[in-house]
């Protein structure tokens, strides 16, 4: 009778190598899923990221001393190259050819020049009452959203020195403000998107509550569409072809209850930050909203969201994390998932396999 041979502990071991190295490849989303978010970057600085916007190859991102400057031609390898720090919290910046505006928290409105954006200089401010939480330029003024005092108005025909010419403080908590064609859309975080008229600047006046906007924050705009995030985990597209009258076209709800706090997009998606990742929606077939693909990162303080091509930027992700970097792609990212459940099944596996192989040698020596 031929006698039944074991593998050598050697021969175990490259078995078990390559089961672990196959376990790397295991997915992380739903097999049915064709579209991927993949996390591709994110860089360290001190406190986190509040807003962002990208104009040309640089990502301009707030934070708790002022904005900095993030070189990404090269997006999963971004790279910091400028800083503006005035001593100050910005919570949100809004870029218009070579001048940033700030809504600088406490400190209202501050104007930067960013013509070399590696060397951000001051041009003017002007303070206020509250927190300034979200600003938007048009024309020859700014629109400064304000957490405790509703929005605030501020003349720059002289950009050396901003001045506050009008308000609108009947709800208070304001998040954020778009203005388009002489109507502003400001998040009223307890309220809901208002829509004022401010054709006078001196004296905005309320046009009407846009339904189902409760607990609004995140505002994007892609030529007639105005997209609305919410802290309810709604999100809405809005058709603002006749700016006083924006109708719904579509509301997407999560079912994670993730809170909607930064939105942008294009005519066929719309991507979200919240605080339980990233999502990829389409809304190509509106009123349909439907989610393509999601990153489940837990970005516990995702505030805003921005891209560029495939590529997707978040504003925050934690204390020390400034920018976070994501890819839509049609494949997956290898994930290192395999090593965290593949090692100790591995180490305990061959353990195994050479204790057994030990006394079967013990045995037949006996």
């Amino acid at each position: 009778m031929n006698k039944a041979k074991f593998l050598s502990p050697k021969s175990m071991s490259y078995i078990f190598l390559v089961f672990l190295l196959s376990l790397t490849y295991l997915p992380t989303s739903d097999a049915q899923v064709t579209v991927y978010v993949n996390k591709v970057a994110s860089m360290s600085v001190d406190g986190i990221g509040y807003d962002i916007t990208i104009k040309d190859n640089y990502a301009y991102i707030t934070g708790n001393d002022g904005f900095i400057v993030v070189d990404i031609e090269t997006p999963h390898k971004p790279k910091q190259v400028g800083e503006f720090a005035y001593g100050y919290g910005a919570f949100g910046i809004f870029v218009c050819d070579n001048i940033a505006f700030l809504a600088a928290g406490g400190y209202g409105l501050v104007i930067a020049n960013i013509s070399n954006p590696e060397d951000p200089t001051l041009i003017g401010s002007c303070s206020s009452d509250g927190t300034s939480t979200g600003v938007f330029s048009s024309n020859t003024h700014a629109f400064v959203s304000n957490f405790e005092n509703g929005l605030q108005i501020f003349d720059i025909t002289d950009l050396f020195n901003p001045i506050k010419i009008g308000e609108y403080t009947a709800y208070g908590r304001a998040d954020n403000v778009i203005v388009v064609d002489d109507i502003a859309y400001v998040a009223f975080t307890n309220y809901g998107l208002v829509v004022l008229n401010v054709t006078d600047p001196s004296l905005p006046t309320y046009i009407q509550t846009v339904s189902y906007t409760g607990g609004a924050k995140g505002l994007a705009i892609h030529q007639n569409l105005l997209f609305v995030g919410c802290y309810s985990s709604s999100v809405l597209v809005l058709d603002i072809s006749f700016p006083e009258s924006p109708v719904i076209l579509g509301v997407h709800t999560d079912s994670d209850e993730g809170e909607a706090q930064g939105v942008a997009g294009n005519s066929t998606h719309l991507y979200v930050a919240d605080n339980f990742g990233v999502e990829y929606l389409d809304i190509s077939d509106l009123p349909t909203i439907s989610k393509k693909a999601e990153n489940r990162e837990r970005i516990s303080s995702a505030h805003e969201v921005d891209f560029v091509g495939n590529y997707i930027f978040i504003a925050g992700g934690g204390v020390g994390k400034a920018c976070l970097v994501f890819e839509v792609s049609d494949k997956q990212k290898n994930s290192f998932l395999g090593i965290y459940i593949g090692l100790p099944i591995a180490i305990v596996a061959i353990t195994s396999f050479f204790i057994v192989y030990k006394l079967k040698i013990k045995a037949k020596k006996d």
